[in-house]
């Protein structure tokens, strides 16, 4: 119970950094980055609003619908188990900014449900870059 309140303290806390790296012009890398990894942050500690904290609200997928629908998903999977001894790898994740939208793939999952590797695509927004799309290939 400690271990996770320490993991979504440090989720909050990136999250507050984050925000205020926004305000003082950070670089679109380091942004990105920061919310990689507050979202493998959330999912390591199974939490649910960190791990939708970086998922904008004109978040949309061909399957999940909307944020609701990727919220209700991810709340699924750690109910039943498929985020327990989670694995995620971003180190090899390479960064593809354009303007106002990033790419950031590969993201390597493995746990439970076997592996998976995600695509997570990044707008920036006036809060900063926020998750509006993904693609997932091996779920």
């Amino acid at each position: 119970m400690k271990k996770r309140m320490l993991l979504t303290s440090m989720v909050m806390l990136g999250a507050a950094l984050l925000f205020a790296g926004c305000v003082t012009g950070e670089k679109p890398e380091d942004a990105v980055q920061k919310q990689l990894e507050a979202f493998k942050a959330g999912m390591l500690a199974e939490d649910i609003d960190a791990i939708m904290a970086p998922f904008s609200e004109s978040f949309s997928h061909y399957e999940l619908g909307d944020k609701a629908g990727a919220r209700d998903y991810m709340s699924q999977a750690v109910d039943m188990g498929y985020l327990e001894g989670l694995e995620v790898n971003i180190e090899n994740a390479e960064k593809k900014i354009e303007g106002d939208t990033a790419s950031v793939y590969p993201i390597e999952l493995s746990g439970p449900f076997g592996s998976a590797t995600l695509e997570l695509i990044f707008t920036k927004e006036a809060g900063g870059w926020m998750i509006t799309g993904l693609d997932a290939s091996g779920i």
